[in-house]
């Protein structure tokens, strides 16, 4: 990914450092190696100012340098002011490399977040002093020993000083007050003398205040107030100065932040706060760890990716990485999230999306609960002007980022969240451009958005990279391993799998859209059969326009043979329907997606009738079909003759009569109750009658019925109360009269008629 610093006009022909290249700062400037087996970046600073990306290095030497050259024998307490993950922590190193060139200097790291209580706090500091000044042969263990007893004395003593009280611990009040702060006070007076004589400054630099809890945040100043008054000692206190005054504000003065200030410039004589960091070294760190993260995952980006990224980040998202931590949680993040979703979603994109969620997480969790918004957009009466309320975007952004200026949010919406969601913008977009963002795996398309912020393919749905695998494995497989593929996917997922097959016929050739147009045609009993008031097709009929478009990537020489081998193969016939119905013209297609010439339909026609005849012969369709056989009876008329049919069906009725029930039966569809969406069982209707008319003599039925229903059928009742055989043949007996009384007055039939009136 050297493209990052050549679009930013950096001499470096690579973003992946040398391997004699300085470390990073702090968080988020490890060396990102190619080669680095570790996959994540720890917390850890840099140690040594040639490692120095951010130009802080000066800035540390100062520091160091001024301590260490100072006469005055009192002591100094410097506050190193800064956020968390800014980089505090890699001053402090470099301070302490400097101070190491003085001789005279003596340098105790202490951290007072390995300590849980005040007695352990208090204990832990002069162990560290003690430790540390036990080794400077200057000392010869005296400083070491008197300052053993000054901390022992204070652990085990009240102590009270304007503004600062130490207790005892618990454990200490056992021993008494033997001891007094007159001790103490001559303890100090040694320690003093002896520092003084030595000819050593003690610089004591500590770090993690801004980490501690309230009670170990006071805990930690009462300390530094009553040992700074040590001579010949300078203290570098580096910690969030917000946090710490938040946490000393609720102890002191009037209680909150400006409370906390005041004590704070009671101890601290020099506040200092660290430089920013640069914004050009920040963005080369987080661009370095894109490009770690991108080959950790075998990721290769196309040119329109990088640049999608590039200026999609640079404009929205960085002003929101202010510190090296923020763009090592960012590295971190990709390293755990790209090989999640590779091949399920477009990278660049998602990069922008996982930055959005380090820097803006309540932003992030709004866009995610809020599909509906951000991928259709909002009316236009919605849209921002001069003089209307903010749109519903606007609100959005005011609720997941309250403490920004009104300015900075139109900058992240103009700049990030439109270039992503476009119908958010002023800009229209109809419904063709959702195959073209759904093609470039965009956050924008309905099919791609959650796969964002699941990690993945959500459940019920297939995964982009298991298409590509599935239709390599299809071309080749015989068609019991073809059928053996295919039942892997559940029938849930099946709707999703014929779409993503459909999304995919543009890039196949004749002889691979054929093996699959055939794998799909004959086991059409994997697929869902779809019920409901709003279900216009369903899967099936999804898979029979997927078989369309297959055959038409045949050259046209070749089509004739591919569709009867599709026909022929098709199972069960209600899916070779199906088939028949996308594959053969109708005079409401365009031209340019017809299948076949005109002429090819007679003969296709046939041979599908002559498959539903020989099945008929093994089972009666109206037994071993149901509901579809009715389609299939219409399907075999187009191919085959009435005559054929109605033979067929007389010789079972003869034989057994009440097959005529389960006949008519098939013809009656469902309803949908409006307020529970249950189905209910409907009428039959004469758009029924009719189809079972063509077919089959209607005067054969209506004998049958009478024959065995009796004569109530002369007088049939359409809304008839019972069984449902008995309803039906009723109501067919009412259809059949009213028919026959418009046959014999076709001018008076209206009048005289007492059909629903949904059937006149």
């Amino acid at each position: 990914m050297n493209w990052f610093r050549k679009l930013f006009g950096s001499s470096t022909e690579s973003l992946a450092p040398s391997s004699d290249a300085p470390a990073a700062e702090e968080v988020g400037q490890e060396q990102l190696n190619d080669d680095d087996s570790d996959q994540y970046f720890s917390d850890e600073p840099i140690s040594s100012k040639l490692q120095d990306r951010f130009g802080r290095a000066p800035y540390a030497v100062r520091i160091a340098d001024t301590i260490a050259k100072r006469r005055d024998p009192s002591s100094i307490v410097i506050g190193l002011f800064g956020p968390w993950g800014d980089g505090k922590t890699s001053v402090l190193k470099m301070m302490e490399e400097s101070l190491e060139e003085h001789g005279h200097i003596v340098t105790i790291r202490f951290n007072p977040w390995h300590f849980s209580t005040e007695d352990a706090l208090l204990r832990g500091f002069f162990a560290t002093m003690t430790a540390a000044l036990g080794k400077e042969p200057a000392f010869k263990e005296k400083a070491a020993a008197l300052l053993e007893s000054y901390g022992g004395i204070l652990s085990v003593i009240s102590v009270t000083v304007p503004g600062v009280e130490i207790n005892p611990g618990e454990a200490a009040k056992q021993i008494g007050e033997s001891l007094s702060k007159v001790s103490l006070d001559k303890l100090k007076d040694q320690i003093d003398a002896l520092l003084g004589q030595s000819g050593k400054r003690l610089v004591i630099l500590i770090d993690d205040i801004d980490r501690l809890d309230r009670q170990e945040t006071h805990a930690i100043f009462k300390l530094v107030k009553l040992s700074a008054s040590f001579k010949y000692t300078s203290y570098v206190l580096a910690f969030d100065d917000e946090v710490v005054a938040a946490a000393l504000g609720d102890r002191y003065g009037d209680g909150g932040q400006e409370a906390g200030r005041a004590f704070l410039e009671k101890i601290i004589q020099v506040p200092l706060h660290l430089p920013p960091a640069d914004q050009i070294s920040l963005r080369e760190i987080t661009f370095e760890g894109v490009d770690h993260a991108v080959k950790q995952a075998g990721i290769v980006l196309d040119q329109r990716q990088v640049h999608v990224f590039t200026r999609h980040f640079v404009d929205g998202l960085e002003s929101r990485f202010e510190t090296p931590r923020v763009a090592k949680l960012y590295t971190n993040a990709l390293l755990f999230a790209l090989p999640l979703v590779k091949g399920e979603v477009n990278i660049a994109e998602f990069m922008l999306v996982e930055g959005l969620r380090v820097v803006c997480p309540k932003l992030h969790a709004a866009i995610r609960d809020n599909p509906q918004l951000f991928l259709q957009g909002e009316s236009r009466d919605g849209l921002r002007g001069l003089e209307r309320a903010p749109s519903a975007v606007d609100q959005i952004l005011e609720g997941a980022m309250p403490h920004t200026t009104s300015e900075e949010r139109n900058q992240l919406r103009e700049r990030l969240l439109t270039p992503l969601f476009p119908r958010i913008g002023n800009t229209l977009y109809g419904g063709d451009w959702e195959k073209q963002w759904a093609d470039e795996q965009r956050i924008c398309s309905n099919r791609y958005f959650k796969r964002y912020f699941v990690y993945g393919v959500p459940a019920g749905e297939v995964s982009d990279g298991s298409i590509a695998n599935l239709i390599d494995a299809l071309v080749v497989a015989d068609a019991g391993s073809q059928r053996d593929l295919l039942s892997a996917y559940t029938m849930r997922a099946m709707p999703k799998l014929i779409q993503a097959l459909r999304n995919r016929t543009d890039t196949l050739d004749g002889a691979s859209a054929l093996a699959i147009a055939t794998a799909v045609a004959s086991n059409g009993d994997l697929l869902p059969r779809e019920r409901g008031a709003f279900v216009m097709g369903g899967t099936m009929t999804s898979a029979g326009i997927l078989i369309c478009h297959l055959i038409r990537r045949i050259p046209l020489s070749e089509r004739q043979a591919a569709v009867e081998a599709v026909l022929g193969s098709a199972s069960p016939l209600v899916m070779g329907m199906e088939c028949l119905r996308w594959l053969t013209h109708s005079k409401d297609r365009p031209e340019e997606r017809r299948v076949l010439p005109d002429a090819a339909n007679e003969g296709l026609y046939h041979m599908f009738a002559c498959r539903i005849r020989d099945a008929n012969e093994a089972m009666p369709l109206f037994i071993q079909e149901g509901k579809d056989a009715p389609h299939l009876y219409w399907r075999w008329l187009l191919g085959g003759t009435q005559e054929e049919i109605e033979a067929g069906l007389r010789a079972i009725f003869d034989k057994d009569p009440a097959m005529v029930d389960v006949f008519l039966d098939t013809y009656i569809g469902e309803g949908w109750e409006v307020e529970s969406g249950l189905p209910v069982r409907s009428d039959l209707g004469r758009e029924n009658y009719n189809s079972i008319a063509s077919i089959i003599s209607p005067g054969y039925i209506f004998d049958n019925l009478r024959a065995r229903y009796g004569g109530e059928l002369d007088d049939p009742d359409y809304y008839q109360d019972g069984e449902p055989a008995k309803i039906t043949a009723h109501q067919f007996a009412f259809i059949h009269r009213a028919v026959i009384a418009e046959e014999q007055s076709p001018e008076d039939a209206g009048e005289s008629s007492s059909m629903p009136q949904e059937f006149e």
